[in-house]
């Protein structure tokens, strides 16, 4: 089965090129501009000819539109540069991405401690609760459902929520840095009061586009 993670980074890279060969060529010229131009068409032309699995139609379709109604500030190169950068950080030769275990975990929360967040993952999560906080950046996990999420290999192998209130750009960079991508379900509403809620998946393979850390980290 062909894996979101895998072909968007296909995708991406695909569109780069397509754009840098064109370029080379004198087919499309160096500018935002003509950039737009040629990534719109690009983008119209692949989806007409099914040139990549289904799983990533939904995302060309909306670049389409964005492409369609916002034109050159749909900024489609930055955003497939930046998503290529943020993918090839990640995944190795073999097109894998990052074996989630609890040591790669305890590490991030460290990571977060040092930037003073308060972490709290000792508590089960089962219903919608209050975390008090005293005014610090916070991230509660599940304890059972990170158990759960667990194997006995000692690898993530099940989704695992992530509940945060506080910097939440800081948080994506931390968490990229220790090689975990996050995916945003909410920014505000979760079972923690006041907190959002991402998630991370098992090497990384979230079925939507993740959210982006600052670029040049």
């Amino acid at each position: 089965m062909t894996i979101f993670f895998n072909e968007i980074y296909n995708v991406v890279s695909s569109g780069l090129t397509a754009l840098q060969e064109a370029q080379a060529t004198g087919k499309a010229q160096k500018n935002p501009v003509s950039e737009s131009i040629f990534l719109s068409a690009w983008v119209t032309k692949v989806l007409k000819q099914h040139s990549f699995d289904r799983c990533v139609v939904k995302t060309l379709q909306e670049w389409q539109q964005q492409s369609r109604t916002m034109g050159k500030n749909a900024q489609l190169k930055l955003h497939f540069s930046r998503l290529a950068d943020t993918y090839a950080q990640v995944t190795n030769e073999q097109g894998q991405s990052t074996v989630i275990t609890p040591a790669v975990m305890t590490t991030f929360y460290a990571a977060l401690e040092q930037q003073d967040w308060l972490v709290t993952n000792e508590y089960e999560v089962n219903r919608k609760v209050s975390h008090h906080t005293d005014g610090k950046a916070s991230l509660v996990v599940c304890c059972a459902q990170y158990a759960e999420a667990m194997s006995d290999d000692g690898e993530l192998v099940k989704p695992l929520s992530l509940y945060v209130r506080g910097n939440a750009q800081q948080f994506i960079d931390i968490a990229y840095q220790h090689g975990i991508l996050l995916y945003k379900i909410t920014d505000y509403k979760s079972k923690v009061k006041f907190h959002g809620e991402y998630v991370i998946y098992p090497h990384n393979a979230g079925g939507h586009l993740p959210e982006l850390p600052t670029a040049m980290l």
